[in-house]
């Protein structure tokens, strides 16, 4: 309600009531803006777009604004496709899509079919870590919590395993070709330190322009380490057309200054940011962060 406010809240409570009495085999979302997405029910209910019928992360908003046509994106952790159809749909050179759930997988490659993007979306279905190596992965009842078998604080019970193959980030691109990402999205389910440790040969000479980092405790030494690589830190508030920037890196300083409902923090490379990847963005000191917007009433077709 804090973010779209009662109307389109209870519409969507609506809409996930009904999903959950009729209890289909798959079933599907059309977002407001544009894209398809499919899901198997209930493993891969992507409840945050079945409620609100679009995605209403701040860093969306953030990226649609500064998208450019020569851009090459990195998602890791992919899932069924939520982030990759986005950036898909943005003018963007390519997207490399990187999920290692076989189950996400066949999901993924329907949605990227079903939305005429398998010309722009490159799926690969890896584990990517800080060392190369065979690893037994972990299928949960709910396939966002699936993990590596070594890996522990599962929130589900293992329904299946599957052996993947597990690759560095930074030995990936090199294998794809790529030096350089425009955008790196990292978000596979508290694993996210390994995943910065195998990128870190990329990352120390800034070949990432912006990382989009899903929020975790366990992270914030390695936000620490990308400030001295040239990272700065930020969040955005889609209403002030603004980045809020995160100078220190421990819990209060990090969280405090979240915009609602901000998951995922932005860091961007000091050379983009001289080269004018923001355009006119303003960017402010986290003193100044605001305060949680005003509902305001979200239309969904």
């Amino acid at each position: 309600m804090r973010s779209v406010g009662i109307t389109a809240t209870l519409r969507g409570a609506v809409r996930s009531t009904l999903l959950h009495l009729q209890r289909p085999q798959h079933a599907q979302i059309k977002l407001a803006s544009g894209p398809v997405i499919e899901f198997d029910y209930p493993s891969q209910v992507p409840t945050a777009l079945v409620m609100f019928g679009d995605l209403i992360d701040p860093e969306f908003a953030f990226l649609r604004r500064i998208a450019r046509t020569d851009w090459i994106v990195a998602d890791i952790g992919a899932a069924i496709g939520q982030f990759a159809l986005f950036a898909g749909c943005l003018p963007v050179a390519c997207v490399h899509a990187f999920e290692p759930s076989g189950a996400n997988i066949r999901t993924l490659q329907r949605n990227i079919e079903r939305n005429r993007l398998a010309d722009r979306v490159h799926i690969h279905q890896l584990a990517l870590g800080e060392a190369e190596y065979e690893a037994v992965f972990e299928t949960t009842d709910h396939t966002w919590v699936s993990r590596l078998a070594q890996s522990s604080g599962h929130s589900g019970a293992v329904e299946q395993t599957e052996t993947v193959q597990v690759r560095t980030l930074a030995g990936e691109l090199e294998h794809l070709g790529v030096d350089h990402l425009s955008l790196l999205k990292i978000n596979v389910a508290g694993f996210e330190t390994a995943v910065l440790a195998g990128a870190e040969p990329l990352l120390r000479r800034g070949g990432a322009d912006i990382l989009v980092l899903l929020l975790g405790l366990a992270s914030l030494p390695e936000y620490a380490k990308l400030a001295g690589w040239g990272y700065r830190f930020f969040y955005f508030h889609p209403r002030e057309a603004a980045l809020y920037e995160v100078t220190q890196f421990d819990a209060a300083a990090v969280l405090d200054h979240r915009p609602w409902p901000a998951r995922h923090i932005i860091a961007i490379h000091n050379a983009a940011l001289a080269r004018g990847l923001i355009g006119d963005l303003a960017v402010r000191k986290p003193h100044a962060a605001p305060a949680a917007p005003e509902p305001r009433e979200l239309e969904l077709s």
